[in-house]
């Protein structure tokens, strides 16, 4: 049974600083629903709520407590604590996914993208998708979050910025831009609306550590993997394609992570001596500096 979770962020996007601003402020034993938490983080009283909102969404916070995963990227001493890695922002895009604490990412990017035909695609068309879905799936909802999710949404990895505009700074501040999974379809409109697009490819600015993390962290356990299953439960979530997989297994394999193997036509890996997924990102992160 589904959870479905909509609005929760006050209608902000995540700021590329409010994650590790919110890490501090909770490592440091702050709670935040104080009444001084205004005051601590340096925002307005909605954008407590929408950074606490975010925390929870990435999987850096949960049940008021830091996450092993917050530690390991945020702590002062930790993998990536200000995001100046790429790296760091896939895994925090493969968090947001796989946790599902806000549930339009996996409805636009899994759902709503398998049922298209084309990859462009309007706000409307994504609010109109969502809202016969949870009519279908018996779900109540506010059409007014919905709409909101969408808003939020693409502002989290699309900058509107409009020459003229006064929010440059506000538009990329957006923490998941630079990943370029959704893009603005230049001088394109349908019915007034700018049409976007989601790029659906090899992805290969993403990391296969990442890939590797990410694979470790849903298949807890399990020793031969196949090629299928990683791409429908994993790849996917990144929108990388069959072919892009496939070229990042290559590599993992020719890093000694796994073995790659191809019998009968039955595609899968196989897990060499029981690999740590932060010994992953370890190796990875001390590679990038």
């Amino acid at each position: 049974m589904n959870n479905w979770r909509f609005a929760g962020h006050e209608t902000f996007h995540c700021k590329h600083f409010w994650l590790k601003k919110g890490y501090n402020f909770a490592s440091e034993g702050n709670n935040f629903k104080d009444n001084d938490a205004v005051v601590k983080l340096g925002v307005g009283k909605n954008m407590v709520l929408s950074i606490q909102f975010w925390m929870n969404a990435f999987g850096i916070f949960e049940e008021d407590e830091i996450t092993e995963f917050g530690n390991n990227i945020f702590n002062d001493a930790g993998f990536d604590s200000f995001l100046e890695d790429e790296g760091s922002l896939w895994l925090l895009h493969f968090k947001l996914l796989k946790k599902n604490y806000s549930s339009i990412y996996k409805l636009a990017f899994l759902n709503f993208r398998k049922t298209r035909i084309s990859s462009e695609f309007t706000s409307k068309q994504l609010e109109d998708f969502i809202c016969k879905y949870l009519i279908i799936e018996g779900v109540n909802f506010s059409q007014k979050s919905i709409e909101n999710d969408v808003k939020v949404f693409i502002r989290n990895y699309v900058s509107l910025y409009k020459k003229g505009s006064k929010s440059l700074e506000d538009d990329f501040s957006s923490l998941l831009i630079n990943l370029d999974i959704i893009t603005i379809v230049p001088d394109l409109y349908i019915e007034g609306l700018q049409v976007f697009k989601l790029l659906y490819n090899a992805k290969e600015n993403l990391p296969s550590e990442v890939l590797l993390f990410s694979i470790l962290d849903s298949f807890e356990g399990e020793i031969s993997i196949s090629v299928s299953d990683i791409q429908n439960e994993i790849s996917d979530l990144f929108l990388c394609n069959r072919e892009g997989t496939e070229t990042k297994l290559i590599e993992l394999q020719e890093k000694g992570y796994i073995v790659y193997k191809d019998d009968s036509g039955r595609k899968e890996i196989q897990i060499k001596n029981e690999i740590s997924k932060w010994d992953v990102l370890k190796n990875y992160y001390e590679k990038s500096i």
